[in-house]
């Protein structure tokens, strides 16, 4: 090899290390603004492990000039293998091969991941199945790079991908504009793609000094990286079609198609009703009926931290569902608890939070897998999902006096912080207006009331669209502050109002989101009444906690629902169909104490949800997944086809045919936009290409010179199989040179719409 050879060999593998390097740190900044929709963990270990692995074992294997095919697919198993070893240890063959029981976890883990995603709240906390299903994402996305940026020396593709990875975070949770964040993401791709020009500068250098010196090109310069430009494609339109189509569904929740004959609908535990509540389309979502006198609420979950903008949903330990698991309610030995049965039949709702009368003991008959939140009296689906669910709840309600409710007064005693916590920065007028509201009252309670008849009064207005008008369609602090001027909104304004100014008189509070009792519809099962919930029905309101008695809900919504009543200890207690049942004598606040997995339960919860839902969130999935494919499929389906030709082309030339090897350069002259006669030798052809900056000179000439003595010379020399196998070698690397000469739109026009398919 002559010193000219080692020197270009050389530049381009330091060049390889270095590019993989700036992939590195795009890929690192592009994935950073993730951690605003999936907590940070021990997944994130895991991923920069993977990362990092795979793009240093592509500079490995590319330094021992191994084929750019191998180097991928080599990359793809070894990342698969360190995610088995991780996740999947204890059923793998040797820790790294997957076993027949590592196969048959994979429908659960992408169920359960699937589900989370959908139906979660960012920022997700990261269970097994997710942390599963975002390493291997992050691992797949990184071998695509490698093989576009590095292979294929596409690194304006595989900029596309990284944007569309970028923004996910932006689509999926608004936010302002990080102007850090954002300038540190151009800059990591200037530097990618500023080190990719040095490194193809470079190497044209030495092309051009090789050329001059007369040196023969080596083996590694006749491979050319083609073998990347349909997957690179790929990888671009990939991206983009799933930006567009799937990030906008994530992680809110959004209407889906459920079992029955119309649009499932579901419960979004971040406060954002406005939206669900807009929607044309109502249907009915469940029905119940219970022996209680009335209809009861339903809750689904709870919401305890407000940091000034946003409510979250409580993360409090959880447990598989059990008779036992929820607990029981506790208050003092002198309050009434009364027990009701109430059957629910979901009809078309999708989600993981089970809608349960509060305060709820017992749930039974569900399928599939559930866990209990016993903090909050909430059940979540383990997996498993609503629709089409038929059970029955036991439910023990506190039922205090008026007297007794008056005398016991609010107290934060034994409950965490943040039920109390308001942000530092408040508009000065919601404290303001509260006491104003409440002055000269004595109790805690009477308080309450009159903040609730004050809501409740004709001086508020009940409106989905004045919000939204006027722009404070959120339950933040200067939403509130709007609100209470505009005097017009509908649910989460009002129970945010209510729940905020609770805390200003210091009392601890918070928000439960769920439905309201539904309407009767004058049939019954069993001697009890049948209510129908709608989907326009989906509601919030707030709670206080009494000491002695729990979380007492009030509903401040003007117009909507009923305020609860209390008895005067006086009048005689109504027989109402329950049965009186004997407290706890220990009084336990129950409320979200930690931050923990409410929407992923244990790794070993997760393993039996295999028999989840009977409707699997992968079937959600299924459309988009679709259409992406299908748009891949159309768009590279040109792409295919010519390189399909080509490789005909290049086969029947190693087999000897170099006129073969000429039509293939003809038509990649074509396809980058170059006219060509039929009358044009081939050397005047070949001294029109060279003049090209790329295009190998001495390439051009040995395989004008095979096709000349192909042409003219003796019959047996245009079946000479070694001729043919240089032309072939000659022919790729003058397309490579073609491709490289060009403007990067003629360059992706030419591989992707190639002219050669509609002109021959």
């Amino acid at each position: 090899m002559r010193g000219s050879e080692v020197r270009r060999l050389e530049v381009r593998r330091s060049g390889r290390t270095r590019l993989a390097l700036a992939l590195l740190v795009a890929i690192t900044v592009a994935v950073l603004p993730l951690l605003r929709v999936v907590a940070a963990g021990s997944w994130l270990v895991v991923a920069a492990a993977v990362v990092i692995t795979v793009l240093a074992a592509g500079v490995a294997l590319r330094r021992l000039r191994t084929p750019a095919l191998l180097v991928t697919l080599a990359e793809l198993l070894l990342a698969g293998a360190l995610i088995t070893a991780v996740y999947f240890g204890s059923t793998a063959l040797l820790l790294v091969l997957p076993s027949p029981g590592t196969i048959a976890e994979l429908p659960a883990i992408a169920a359960g991941a699937a589900d989370q995603i959908i139906t979660g709240v960012a920022p997700l906390e990261v269970g097994r199945p997710l942390a599963i299903v975002t390493v291997a994402a992050l691992a797949a996305l990184t071998v695509l790079l490698d093989h576009t940026v590095i292979t294929a020396r596409m690194p304006l593709l595989g900029a596309v991908a990284l944007v569309a990875v970028w923004l996910i975070p932006a689509l999926s949770v608004p936010t302002p504009l990080d102007i850090a964040s954002f300038v540190a993401f151009a800059a990591s791709l200037l530097l990618l793609l500023r080190t990719e020009t040095r490194t193809r500068e470079r190497a044209l250098v030495a092309a051009a000094a090789r050329t001059a010196s007369g040196s023969d090109a080596t083996a590694t310069s006749r491979r050319s990286p083609r073998t990347g430009t349909a997957l690179a494609a790929g990888l671009a339109v990939a991206a983009i079609v799933a930006t567009v189509v799937v990030v906008p569904e994530l992680p809110r929740p959004a209407p889906r198609v459920g079992i029955g004959t119309g649009p499932a609908t579901t419960i979004n535990a971040n406060l954002e009703l406005g939206d669900d509540l807009r929607r044309p389309t109502e249907v009915e979502v469940l029905t119940t009926r219970t022996n209680a006198p009335d209809s009861p609420y339903l809750r689904a979950t709870t919401l305890s931290r407000f940091d000034g903008r946003v409510w979250e949903p409580d993360r409090d330990e959880t447990a598989p569902l059990t008779p036992d698991a929820l607990g029981p309610v506790v208050a003092d030995p002198d309050i009434r608890i009364t027990e009701y049965r109430t059957t629910v039949a979901v009809t078309q709702l999708s989600s993981t939070w089970l809608p349960v009368p509060s305060p709820a003991v017992r749930v039974d008959d569900l399928a599939g897998s559930w866990a209990a939140m016993p903090s909050n009296r909430t059940v979540i689906g383990d997996g498993a999902d609503t629709q089409g669910q038929e059970y029955v709840t036991t439910t023990h309600v506190v039922r205090p006096t008026l007297e007794q409710i008056q005398a016991a007064g609010t107290t934060s005693e034994g409950l965490p912080d943040f039920v109390t916590q308001l942000p530092d920065a408040m508009p000065p007028s919601i404290e303001r207006t509260a006491r104003e509201i409440t002055a000269g009252e004595v109790t805690a309670y009477d308080q309450l009331a009159a903040l609730q008849r004050w809501f409740r009064g004709s001086d508020f207005r009940y409106s989905l669209d004045a919000p939204v008008a006027d722009g404070f369609d959120g339950s933040g602090v200067d939403a509130i502050a709007d609100f209470l001027r505009a005097r017009s909104g509908y649910c989460v304004h009002y129970a945010s109002a209510f729940a905020v100014m609770a805390r200003t008189l210091g009392m601890p509070s918070r928000i439960v989101v769920g439905y309201l009792p539904g309407s009767l519809t004058g049939r019954s099962v069993d001697g009890e009444s049948v209510a129908s919930v709608m989907s326009s029905q989906l509601h919030s309101w707030p709670e206080v906690y009494f000491a002695g008695i729990g979380w007492v809900p009030f509903e401040p919504t003007n117009s909507l629902g009923a305020p609860p009543t209390y008895q005067r200890s006086t009048q005689p207690l109504p027989d109402d169909g329950g049965e009186d049942v004997t407290p706890d004598p220990a009084p336990q606040p129950t409320v979200s104490v930690a931050p923990s997995d409410a929407a992923a339960p244990s790794p070993s919860a997760s393993a039996a949800s295999g028999t989840a839902s009977q409707r699997s969130p992968v079937a959600v999935a299924l459309p988009y997944a679709g259409v992406v494919l299908g748009a891949v499929a159309v768009l590279l389906l040109p792409a295919l086809l010519a390189a399909a030709r080509r490789r005909r082309q290049l086969s029947a030339a190693r087999r000897g045919d170099v006129l073969a090897a000429w039509q293939f350069v003809r038509d990649s002259a074509r396809d980058v936009g170059l006219s060509l006669s039929d009358a044009e030798s081939p050397r005047a052809l070949g001294t029109r290409l060279i003049a090209l900056p790329a295009v190998p000179a001495e390439r051009m000439a040995a395989l004008v010179g095979a096709v000349e003595r192909a042409g003219f010379g003796r019959p047996g020399d245009a079946a000479d199989t070694s001729a043919g196998g240089a032309a072939a070698e000659d022919a790729a690397a003058v397309r490579q040179g073609l491709l490289a000469s060009v403007s990067t739109p003629r360059r992706l026009t030419a591989m992707l719409l190639p002219r050669t398919l509609v002109r021959a």
